[in-house]
């Protein structure tokens, strides 16, 4: 070989390992710098994909005709998902998704699941890339290579590692150790990627905690100044997060709680966790209390500052201190208060109050888990319990009366209220009890009940029970006939007011016991009121036995009532109606019944008077005439006229005032057509009061023509009013009447009620300036007993004495002894009625003080009694 030969030779040689250098320094440039671009990627905050698909580029420039993948395992490590694929196609990336971690899922697949390197050299011929046969095929990829990833720490499964090469092999031994390295970096990238995920959303997750907390959550520093806090501090304290940051925390607290709240932040501050509540007051002066938890901050181990939080507590304050309040309420109520839970089988007891105890006798321990039927016994109404049972089975309250016992066997009248008790979804919870001891009241209603119905002295029911008994008898759907027989007492008045109330009430005691006896028991007697007393008879046949009855019941008073040495005798009259008279309402035969007996009475004592149409006609006239009266008193029908009264020389030395009714359509009235009446209905006392305020609105005129008195009658009702003595001051005092002006005109009625009563009233009037006359003296009980007890001034002598007094020597006999008591007790004596001059004569012969009657002058009203003055 020549020389040349060598050196061109040795020249293509130069040249091919110069090539091959250059080659070798260009490839060893790109792997540098592959390199670098991958530690670069890891290094920056890059996406997880990113980072591992330039792992997957790196080991591609590497190993020539592969491509690499990694595939992520799910957190409960039963599929992967590819996630970093760097040279394959999208939809290859797409097909590798929920790829189940089980032996013969193609290469990855399995090496998961054996947790070891699986090496696939054709993956044509590999039944583990069945399912995936055309993908790889398309893709020219005729071997798979797949490693385990493991996590550094502790061996947890994180991914596969996979290389898949188009050349049916194995991998080298280099490319082996290449793939190992590359799979220790996918761990690194991978566990990196989750740590810093983890710090990323645990401190976010604190700092939601912090800022989003609904509760005011602050930092201190270990002076007490704030370092931070949220939007609720600052709602808490309604001021800005920028004037709260800086402040120490005792700028928000009440001045009594500072101490307190630095005792705790001192022991937050050695590491001692604190609880407590203190008052803050917000930027507008409201008060409000916090639940402070303060919590030791400690980094490395130090403690660096203090962690709080604070909870709004005023409104739980205040339904706390509201709910001990309520507790102490009903531990201290005097009602027995019981709580049933309502979820449980039986409604147990699950408290009970000292009342309840005070009530029944069982304690709460003798009664929790219990049901309230222990308190039942024998006479507890089984159809209040199931009442009970019934409201609790609806859910809803009741309020009964019932009658339990307490634990000695005591019964008691319990008045309970039971009412259910929901939650804050509606769900009823419990029921509450609430227990009263109402026997007292019950047996007082009782009492009452029985004393509205009955009459207390004699016990008989009383007219209220007459009413409904007569209704339901005449309401029956029968033809039987219903008789009422009134019956009243002749004389009783006298005898009460004589021997005194206690006898007369005795008197009554045993009219009613007599009239019992006789009375049939199937029909009722009744007190009607005072001596009066009504029997309905529903059990009579005919007429003739109802008559039968009433002589019966009239021959009890045959026998006289005695006490003691005395004896009183008395007579009665029975008055009777039947249902036969029609009658718009029951009553209205109490009524005709009423009537009847008045005729009966008209007739004699000791008898009995049907009721007829005529005694009809009458009682509607008194009715009618007392309606008038009531109509005559509101439109002031009434006139006051004046009689004078002279002296023997026939000087007018006073006037009597006389009332008299201007009918508006029968003229005027005499006083005994409608004072009678007025007596019994009452109507006298408004009369009286008008007629005395008229006299006092007279009184002027009358003084202006020399008359220095006037009289002024006034009826026994009104000494038993209540305001009597304040009228008649009244009038005294707004008409200025003088001492002596006034007369009071009595009779010795007034006294057969209560005569002590009858007697202080005289002498209060007596202190007003008022003289005392008695009226009508001589036709009453008992006169000259009375004459002895009335501080009276003046007596004036009855008409039925004067009338013809000088030819009825028994009239005469009667003045004359009159005269003569009367100047002896130095009283005045007015006789009344003097129509003739023989009637003067008689009563001048014998000392009579004054005159009064038609002889010389008849009542007038005013206006004519002035002129008839003015012509004297």
């Amino acid at each position: 070989m020549g020389l040349a030969t060598v050196l061109i030779l040795a020249l293509g040689i130069a040249l091919i390992f110069w090539q091959r250098a250059r080659h070798q320094a260009e490839y060893l440039q790109a792997f540098i710098d592959a390199e670098y671009d991958t530690l670069s990627s890891l290094v920056k905050n890059h996406p997880l994909a990113t980072k591992l698909a330039d792992i997957c580029a790196l080991v591609e420039r590497q190993i020539p005709g592969c491509y690499a993948s990694v595939l992520i395992a799910d957190p409960q490590g039963r599929t992967l998902n590819a996630i970093a694929v760097k040279s394959l196609p999208t939809y290859y990336t797409d097909a590798l998704q929920n790829i189940p971690i089980a032996v013969g899922e193609g290469a990855c697949g399995s090496a998961a699941a054996l947790r070891e390197p699986v090496i696939i050299t054709d993956t044509q011929q590999d039944p583990r890339f069945h399912d995936y046969r055309e993908l790889i095929t398309e893709l020219n990829l005729n071997a798979a290579w797949s490693y385990p990833v493991f996590s550094p720490f502790d061996r947890r499964l994180l991914a596969t590692f996979a290389l898949y090469s188009v050349q049916s092999r194995d991998p080298t031994s280099e490319e082996e150790r290449l793939i190992t390295r590359s799979c220790d970096l996918v761990s690194l990238v991978i566990a990196q990627h989750q740590e810093r995920y983890e710090r990323l959303w645990s401190e976010q997750q604190t700092r939601s905690l912090f800022q989003q907390n609904p509760e005011a959550v602050f930092t201190l520093d270990l002076d007490g100044t704030i370092t931070s806090a949220n939007h609720a501090s600052a709602k808490l304290v309604d001021m800005p997060l920028s004037e709260i940051a800086g402040q120490h925390y005792e700028l928000f607290l009440m001045e009594d709680d500072k101490e307190r709240a630095g005792q705790h932040f001192a022991a937050a501050k050695r590491g001692e966790p604190q609880h407590y509540t203190v008052r803050v007051v917000d930027s507008h002066g409201a008060m409000k209390r916090l639940e402070i938890t303060n919590i030791p901050m400690i980094i490395d181990g130090e403690i660096v500052g203090v962690y709080g939080i604070s909870k709004d507590i005023t409104q739980q304050s205040e339904v706390e201190e509201r709910l001990q309040i309520l507790n102490r309420s009903v531990e201290a109520s005097t009602n027995g208060i019981v709580i049933c839970d309502a979820r449980a089988d039986d409604y147990p007891i699950i408290y009970t109050n000292p009342a309840f105890t005070a009530i029944t006798g069982y304690t709460f321990a003798e009664v929790e888990g219990r049901n309230m039927r222990l308190l039942h016994g024998p006479e507890t109404d089984p159809k209040t319990i199931d009442k009970i049972y019934l409201a609790l089975e609806k859910q809803r309250e009741i309020r009964c009366v019932i009658r339990n016992y307490r634990k000695t066997g005591e019964a008691f009248w319990n008045e309970l209220f039971i009412s259910p008790v929901s939650d804050s979804s509606g769900v009823i919870t419990h029921f509450v009890g609430l227990h009263n001891d109402i026997s007292e009241r019950v047996e007082r209603e009782a009492e009452l009940a029985y004393n509205a119905a009955h009459d207390v002295l004699t016990g008989l029911p009383n007219r209220t029970s007459l009413e409904r008994f007569l209704q339901q008898a005449m309401s029956a759907d029968t033809d039987q006939r219903i008789y009422v027989l009134f019956i009243d007492l002749d004389g009783f008045k006298p005898v009460n007011d004589s021997l005194g109330h206690e006898w007369g009430d005795q008197v009554l005691v045993e009219t009613a016991a007599r009239i019992r006896r006789v009375v049939p028991a199937a029909d009722m007697l009744a007190r009607f009121g005072g001596d009066e007393f009504v029997a309905v008879i529903q059990t009579a046949t005919d007429d003739e036995t109802v008559v039968q009855l009433a002589q019966t019941i009239l021959q009890q008073f045959e026998r006289p009532f005695c006490n003691g040495d005395a004896e009183v005798s008395l007579s009665a009259a029975v008055g009777i109606a039947s249902s036969a008279i029609a009658v718009n309402k029951p009553v209205e035969l109490v009524q005709y019944a009423d009537v009847a007996m008045y005729e009966a009475k008209r007739r004699g004592s000791n008898t009995y008077q049907w009721f007829t149409p005529d005694l009809e006609a009458d009682s509607q006239h008194q009715l009618m005439l007392r309606s008038q009266l009531q109509e005559a008193i509101q439109k002031h029908q009434f006139r006051v006229f004046y009689q004078p009264i002279v002296s023997p020389d026939k000087t007018v030395v006073a006037v009597e005032a006389l009332v008299r009714w201007l009918h508006p359509e029968r003229g005027w009235m005499a006083p005994n057509d409608f004072i009678p009446l007025a007596e019994r209905t009452g109507q006298i006392v408004p009369i009286g009061t008008w007629v005395l305020e008229q006299v006092c609105r007279d009184m002027p005129q009358l003084r202006a023509v020399g008359v220095p008195h006037i009289s002024v009658n006034f009826s026994p009702m009104q000494f038993y009013r209540d305001d009597f003595i304040e009228t008649v001051t009244g009038y005294v005092e707004q008409y200025g009447i003088a001492p002596g002006e006034l007369t009071a005109e009595i009779t010795e009625n007034v006294l057969l009620r209560d005569a002590n009563h009858a007697i202080r009233m005289m002498n209060e009037l007596r202190k007003l300036g008022l003289a005392i006359a008695l009226d009508d003296f001589g036709t009453g009980f008992t006169s000259l007993s009375y004459l002895n007890m009335i501080p009276a001034q003046k007596l004036k002598l009855d008409r039925e004495f004067v009338h013809q007094i000088h030819q009825n020597p028994r009239n005469g006999a009667i003045t004359r002894g009159i005269l003569a008591i009367a100047a002896e007790l130095d009283i005045t004596v007015i006789a009344e009625g003097v129509e003739s001059p023989a009637e003067l004569d008689y009563l001048q012969s014998y000392g009579c003080n004054y005159l009064q009657g038609y002889l010389f002058c008849e009542p007038l009203a005013l206006t004519d009694l002035l002129v008839w003055l003015d012509h004297k």
